[in-house]
């Protein structure tokens, strides 16, 4: 036979489970920021690859204090070269961590740490993940 109570209880219990990683999702789904530094790649482009992750993201995540940060290196697609030598895509909890972090003094640091890894003049994309 069927108890009732247990049934009842099973599916609250089931709603607040649900309701609870509902909340869950919602929290990870919040907007991020993002600095986002992209590399165009040019015929005799020099980007020393190695420097850049041992030394100039180091210096750069020190100095912003971003979340996070995603390095993407391009590849050649069969015979064409990458359309890009490298994307940092850096990771903000808002656009007032990244105005902080921009106006830090130290960045000056930073911006002259670029023409020991590369001659590329990057561009720079704020964004928004949502």
């Amino acid at each position: 036979m069927l108890n009732r109570r247990g049934v009842i209880f099973g599916v609250a219990t089931g709603v607040a489970v649900m309701a609870a990683s509902a909340e869950t999702a919602k929290a990870e789904a919040e907007p991020t920021m993002s600095f986002n530094v992209v590399y165009p790649n040019h015929e005799g482009a020099r980007f020393d690859t190695s420097y850049y992750r041992s030394t100039h993201i180091p210096l750069v995540m020190k100095v912003m204090k971003a979340a996070n940060v995603m390095l993407i290196e391009g590849v050649p697609n069969g015979s064409s070269a990458a359309p890009y030598a490298m994307i940092a895509h850096f990771q903000f909890a808002s656009s007032e961590a990244i105005k902080a972090a921009l106006a830090n003094p130290a960045m000056a640091e930073v911006r002259a740490d670029v023409a020991r890894f590369t001659d590329i003049k990057p561009t720079i994309m704020l964004g928004k993940t949502t």
